[in-house]
């Protein structure tokens, strides 16, 4: 096939206090937004989810489902990301998640298509400083790098920013992809469907890091953990200097896990209140 919709569905739905993907917004379904909006780009249409929650969306949605693979180390987002691209062959992917009740079919075609042009792994940065991992369009030629980063390099977290930390990536601001600030934005809880965004960046940014982060955790794996905290930290640099806050932030986490020095918890409190959220003891 030539493009391969895959929507995520195994969250627990915690802060939203009920079955977020199947709560009604507008009298539909939070997840059939994405489903709806992804036909208009292919007719290959995949669910990623767990025994728990097929049970609740197969009432509410008639799509193929794709399950958790448990063989994959990683977790979470990370593991239906593996385990739907190992199950379905196709020329091109394209990730999303299933709580974004406000996105387009047009933003989802411009990001897939800056993944044909430039044959990049591509994510949206949706506002100042913070990148969608959730969000992802990548050709076939990065489906065994993004197994081998699921499988081998979860060591210290199973994170999505790790597909884009572990490969050549571009970054696209949502400017380039949408007139609708809201378009990529997630439901984490109820008030998230009545808060407003922050605008549109313009930014763009093309990363060839990935040498950082796939040398640190193999140094980690050989016992290197003095030039691990290196490369972490040489790689958390290049995301500083493009203000790519969210990516320092997963970057500085992991160099700290491996030295816990006072300055990066520092900057890691600074980084969580620009995010939004509050500060936390690693």
């Amino acid at each position: 096939m030539e493009i391969a919709a895959i929507i995520l569905a195994g969250g627990k739905s915690t802060r939203f206090a009920e079955d977020k993907l199947i709560y009604l917004y507008n009298n539909k379904p939070i997840i059939s937004y994405p489903i709806n909006e992804s036909e208009k780009i292919t007719d290959n249409v995949f669910v990623v989810t767990n025994d728990k929650e097929y049970e609740k969306l197969r009432k509410v949605i008639n799509v193929e489902f794709i399950f958790d693979d448990p063989s994959f180390k990683c977790e979470g987002s990370s593991r239906g990301i593996a385990s739907a691209i190992k199950a379905i062959d196709a020329n091109y992917y394209l990730i999303m998640p299933g709580d974004i009740p406000w996105i387009h079919y047009i933003a989802l075609k411009n990001l897939l298509e800056y993944a044909k042009r430039t044959q990049y792994l591509v994510s949206p940065i949706i506002y100042s400083g913070i990148v969608s991992p959730l969000f992802l369009a990548f050709p076939k030629s990065y489906k065994d790098n993004i197994s081998r980063i699921c499988d081998e390099y979860s060591v210290l977290a199973s994170r999505p920013s790790n597909f884009i930390r572990g490969n050549k990536s571009l970054l696209i601001g949502s400017y380039h992809l949408t007139d609708n600030p809201r378009v990529f934005y997630d439901v984490d809880t109820k008030l998230d469907l009545t808060t407003h965004t922050r605008g549109l960046p313009r930014k763009i940014v093309y990363l060839e890091s990935y040498k950082y982060f796939i040398d640190g955790i193999e140094n980690l794996k050989n016992g290197e953990n003095d030039e691990a905290f290196k490369d972490f930290i040489n790689e958390s640099k290049i995301y500083k200097i493009n203000k790519l806050n969210s990516l320092e932030l997963s970057c500085l986490i992991d160099a700290f896990l491996i030295n816990k020095d006072e300055k990066i918890q520092k900057r890691i409190n600074v980084l969580r209140k620009k995010l939004g959220r509050r500060p936390k003891e690693y």
